[in-house]
């Protein structure tokens, strides 16, 4: 146990034996005396009625030296009282253990219940538990020693077992309740002093809240002066625009300084120093000026005001201001919450010795489920991110406390929502303060609470002016009437689209949508990004989106908070959208929690701007996004250009591709011409000979024809003297020259077909994305082999071809392989210069590829120049010689199979080119 721990042990023991141990015994001893007289003394009588008295004379002096205990030693010495009462109890049992057999008497029970009973009844620790079992334990063990009767060793010992187990329950139950115990005690010591803390804490916050009521008041007065001075032309003419946001700070700082008045009256309430100074006074003239002051506001929404019930009145002892407060929460809270047409009526009554005031509206109403929460503070009907109405939730809470502070008592009741609201109050007609110093009261409550208790402490906007004239009670003069107006213009104008803050922009630069319920922060942030960007504006999430939707900005700048749509669901459906996820967007909000900021950036959000900001920082954060969107924007068009322009080169690839085989076919035609011209002629002069034999077989033919045909004898004789004068040998060689001849033009005829068909297999076009086929590598050599022979023997080159049998198809585009095979060995033997030499192609199998190998003799490739042979364009011939596209195509044809193609060369020592292609079998 740690020291800290120790010492509050320490601590909860001497709590214990010091408050805790003497009552907890006083009990045990009532039980004890109880039983004793209850249900041991009749229990001996039925038992052993032959002991009864001298039981009965020992119970009777048991009981007498309990009740001393209990009366007297309990309280003082709890823990010797402890012991003695244990003693005493251990003392009647074994006496009567000894006086009813011994070792076989059931009066041993007794100290059992004395061991387990003093252990669970009393707060004693393990150590005294034990103490309390070992002292009993010991008398019953030395029972041998002080009995006449026989020892029973098994009995013994089995009383002994039971008795040694009941102590050691005892003790653990002791243990653990005494954790127990000391657990509830640290947690209230945990408890006594967070309660200390709490308490200092609110101390601190009371002389918190007593400095800040002129520390915060110092501040504002500095700002509201001169913004007032400046909108009232006593520093000169301001421009219209300077002059609007002038306004717009003055407005603004009112409502501040009018929430911190509110704030301050709570917190005068809670340390219980909102003095009241009740005077005799008229509850009619006071909501007669309360509803002439808000008659403008309720013209413009077109809400009709009406008193009732204020005619008989009589006069009650309140305090005036503390009751304007009410009315003005009360009335404010029923024009803000009634739309146009609706109606609101102050009636009063009087029942028994107090007076009945009821606001009644036709307004939105309140749920049932959420009357009973609208007076605390804070508390608002609709506290999600997109109510309609602005509010802190302390107007109706401070109006409680005033009539609470007065004695009265404050509810509402509504039918539902859409169905209207009745506050109703009630205020006794009491009896007038003692005489106090008003000075004193007015000091205490601050001159700007007189002031500012007008209906504009909940109508956002309308304050009177501090500083401006007062009447003897306090109330404000017709200025309250002008600032209503403002409200109520700003209020109906709101719904309207501002006018443009600044001159229309260029249409390159960008546009800013911004969604804000308020129309001043709205005017603010229009006019700021107005300077540098083309702005729109709208009055909640719904109608941005629709804005959106119908013509997407650069970025969208929305409040948290609106109406119909908040801002946190108007960036989810930004972000939902294919067409807008890709416009940013800045989240503004007074409410600075991580946990809303982190909400917003999961959704999507690009930035988060808390209130209040810095213009400066707001438009750098802007101007970044912008800029970034318009980044984003062009390198989209440039995607897509260079998405064309490769479409385009694809495309004159392929036509690259097809005439660079063509223009290969091109040089290969004299070739072709003498491989063509061959087998032509000859199949030309076995025609010529094929018609001299007709002619003869025509002549015979006519001279067989001439006899007569009925006689054969005829025919027989003419045959033996053709022979006889042919010698026997024309007609067979004639029929001999015949199957000659004919041979000799069907392999001219097939030489060509032949030659035809390599030619139109090497140039046949292949396009991208047509369905491949295997092809067999062996067949494609071989053809292009023979569209190269003459140029093979023009070159005087040896040409030695070793193609391994069995070679497996694979999948690709024959021509475009037949074209590789062509440039490859058309370069080697270009290499050779006519001067002879050898090329060597063998074509084999190595794992999983199909590897190709062409190698010359020649020259070789200069070693500046092997890096550059797969270059487009790049040749070492001269400009007659190539147009460097030969390998470049070759390389592209491979890499699109799958393959490599590769080369090593040493100056002198010839060059040999490796065509690496995938095995796979063809699907067909």
């Amino acid at each position: 146990m740690e020291e800290a721990d120790y010492s509050r042990y320490r601590d909860y023991r001497a709590h214990v034996e010091g408050e805790l141990l003497a009552p907890a015994l006083r009990n045990a001893i009532l039980i004890f005396f109880l039983l004793q007289t209850f249900v041991f003394i009749p229990a001996d009588w039925i038992l052993h009625p032959d002991q009864f008295g001298s039981f009965l004379g020992s119970r009777l002096a048991l009981n007498a030296a309990l009740w001393l205990i209990y009366s007297w030693g309990a309280m003082r010495w709890p823990v010797p009282s402890l012991a003695a009462v244990c003693a005493l109890g251990s003392l009647l049992f074994i006496t009567m253990v000894v006086q009813t057999g011994g070792v076989t008497s059931g009066y041993y029970v007794g100290m059992i219940l004395l061991v387990v009973g003093m252990g669970v009844i009393t707060p004693v620790d393990v150590r005294q538990s034990a103490a309390v079992g070992a002292m009993m334990f010991a008398s019953y063990a030395a029972l041998p020693l002080y009995t006449q009767a026989p020892i029973a060793w098994a009995t013994f010992g089995e009383n002994l077992f039971f008795l040694g187990a009941a102590c050691a329950e005892a003790c653990w139950a002791s243990m653990h309740m005494d954790r127990m115990r000391f657990a509830d005690f640290s947690q209230k010591r945990a408890l006594e002093n967070a309660h200390d803390e709490l308490a200092q804490l609110d101390r601190a916050k009371s002389r918190f809240s007593a400095n800040v009521h002129h520390e915060l008041r110092t501040p504002l007065t500095l700002i509201l002066a001169p913004l007032d001075a400046l909108r009232s032309g006593e520093l000169g003419p301001l421009p219209p625009e300077v002059q609007k946001t002038v306004d717009m700070m003055l407005t603004n700082g009112r409502r501040l300084h009018r929430m911190i008045n509110n704030l301050l009256d709570f917190a005068k309430l809670e340390n219980e120093q909102f003095v009241l100074m009740r005077r005799p006074m008229q509850l009619d003239s006071l909501v007669e000026e309360l509803l002439a002051s808000a008659q403008p506001l309720a013209d413009r929404k077109q809400v009709e005001l009406e008193m009732q019930g204020f005619e008989a009145l009589p006069s009650i002892n309140g305090d005036s201001a503390a009751l304007d407060k009410v009315f003005v929460n009360l009335v404010g809270n029923a024009l803000k919450f009634t739309d146009s047409g609706g109606s609101i009526t102050v009636s009063a009554r009087v029942t028994g010795n107090e007076v009945v005031l009821a606001v009644a509206d036709t307004g939105v109403g309140i749920p049932r489920a959420k009357l009973d929460r609208i007076f605390d503070r804070f508390a608002q009907v609709d506290d999600s991110a997109t109510r309609r109405h602005e509010g802190t939730g302390i107007g109706l809470a401070l109006a409680k406390e005033m009539v609470e502070l007065h004695g009265g008592r404050i509810w509402a009741t509504s039918e539902g929502e859409g169905r209207g609201t009745t506050i109703h109050f009630a205020v006794p007609i009491g009896e007038p303060d003692a005489v106090l110093d008003e000075e004193t009261i007015r000091d205490d409550r601050g001159q700007a609470h007189c002031l500012g208790v007008s209906l504009e402490s909940l109508v956002e906007g309308a304050e009177t002016e501090p500083g401006s004239p007062v009447e003897p009670d306090g109330r404000p003069l017709p200025e309250m009437d002008r600032s209503l107006e403002r409200w109520a213009d700003r209020q109906v104008e709101s719904s309207q689209e501002e006018e443009a803050i600044a001159p229309a922009s260029a249409e390159s630069r960008g546009e800013i949508l911004i969604a804000e319920d308020n129309p001043d922060m709205r005017a603010l942030l229009a006019m700021l990004l107005g300077r540098e960007f083309r702005v729109r504006t709208a009055k909640n999430g719904r109608e941005a989106l629709e804005a959106i939707q119908e013509s997407p900005p650069d970025l969208v700048l929305s409040d948290v908070m609106m109406p119909e749509l908040s801002g946190l669901e108007l960036c989810r459906a930004i972000k939902a959208g294919a067409d807008t996820r890709s416009i940013p967007v800045v989240l503004v909000t007074s409410k600075a929690e991580r946990d809303m900021k982190i909400e917003g950036l999961e959704l999507g959000a690009d930035d988060y701007v808390t209130k209040p900001f810095h213009p400066r920082e707001l438009m750098a954060r802007v101007r970044s996004l912008v800029r970034v969107t318009s980044l984003q924007r062009d390198l989209a068009r440039q995607n897509v250009d260079l998405e064309t322009t490769l479409s385009e080169l694809k495309q004159a690839e392929v036509k690259l591709v097809q005439s660079e085989r063509l223009a290969a076919v091109g040089e290969l035609a004299a070739g072709l011409a003498h491989e063509v011209n061959n087998p032509v002629n000859f199949a030309l002069n076995a025609v010529r000979a094929l018609e001299a034999s007709a002619k003869d077989l025509g002549n015979l033919a006519v001279e067989m024809m001439d006899m007569d045909a009925s006689d054969p004898a005829n025919l027989v004789r003419r045959l033996e003297i053709y022979q006889r004068e042919s010698g026997g040998s024309q007609a067979t060689e004639l029929a001999e020259t015949l199957v000659e001849l004919s041979g000799i033009v069907r392999e001219g005829l097939n030489r060509t077909s032949s030659l035809v068909g390599d030619l139109h297999q090497f140039a046949r076009p292949g396009r991208r994305g047509e369905v491949r086929s295997g092809v067999d590598l062996a067949v494609g050599l071989r053809s292009t082999l023979s569209l190269v022979g003459h140029a093979i023997s023009a070159a005087n080159a040896q040409l030695e071809v070793d193609v391994e049998a069995g070679l497996p198809k694979v999948v690709g585009d024959p021509g475009g392989l037949n074209q590789v095979f062509l440039n490859l060995i058309k370069n080697a033997v270009e290499a050779l210069g006519g001067r002879g030499g050898r090329v060597d192609v063998s074509m084999r199998r190595e794992g999983e590829w199909v590897v190709i190998r062409v190698q010359d003799d020649g020259p070789g490739i200069a070693p500046e120049a092997l890096p550059r042979v797969f270059e487009p364009f790049y040749t070492t011939k001269d400009a007659d010689g190539g147009t460097g596209l030969g390998l470049s195509i070759s390389h592209r044809i491979i890499a699109d199979h799958g393959g490599s193609l590769t080369v090593q060369s040493e100056e002198g020592s010839g060059a040999e080119f490796t065509v690496r292609l995938p095995f796979q079998e063809s699907p067909s």
